[in-house]
């Protein structure tokens, strides 16, 4: 049985972090930051992913659309840091890429930060396509 987010059971925009597709065995989540109501909802949206995670038992990728972040989701550094150690602890093994389309310089300032903080062989799976705006439909 699926686990659900409570949150977002009352309205599925408070997070954001979804199964768009299934492709050549690895499955492909999206998130943009920006869309979810409930930005600074740290324990939920650890939650939420590691939830959906739990779920997923091959290889995954996740599509991050940053339109929008900007410095007050920048500023969710718990988030941020809970994402990391639910990588390096549960589900990064069988993480295969995490894609990172329309950053800002928010973003690009937290993957600075993120080469200090991942072991290299996980830094090596961000790949940042900033060389014109994407669309999320490109990639299913």
């Amino acid at each position: 049985m699926d686990k659900i987010c409570p949150s977002c059971a009352k309205n599925p925009d408070n997070h954001s972090f979804k199964k768009i597709s299934d492709k050549g065995n690895v499955a492909l989540y999206y998130t943009k930051p920006s869309s979810a109501l409930l930005y600074d909802d740290t324990d939920g949206i650890l939650s939420h992913i590691d939830n959906m995670l739990t779920l997923q038992k091959g290889k995954w990728s996740v599509l991050f659309d940053g339109k929008g972040f900007d410095m007050k989701h920048a500023t969710e550094i718990r988030t941020g840091a809970g994402l990391v150690q639910l990588l390096l602890t549960k589900y990064g093994a069988l993480l295969q890429e995490f894609k990172i389309i329309n950053p800002t310089w928010h973003i690009t300032g937290i993957i600075k930060l993120a080469a200090v903080a991942l072991p290299p062989d996980m830094f090596a799976k961000i790949k940042v396509l900033e060389d014109r705006k994407y669309s999320v439909l490109e990639f299913l």
